[in-house]
């Protein structure tokens, strides 16, 4: 099942605020997707990335949008 992207207070998806952080489980760079041990994008960001963003902090999980899987 996929869980649709809410979008911000500002318009701008969860996902730009979350990828302006180094994904410090994956080592996924600022404006990357997090990664799979395999090299997939991953279906949702790692907790210890969106955390980051004070707003998502106690968000059970941030999905990545599919523009993102390239």
């Amino acid at each position: 099942m996929t869980v649709p992207q809410q979008p911000s207070p500002t318009g701008r998806p969860d996902a730009d605020y979350v990828e302006q952080h180094a994904c410090p489980k994956c080592d996924a760079q600022p404006g990357s997707p997090c990664r799979s041990r395999g090299g997939a994008v991953a279906s949702a960001y790692h907790t210890r990335r969106f955390t980051m963003v004070p707003r998502l902090k106690k968000a059970p999980r941030v999905p990545t949008p599919a523009d993102r899987a390239l």
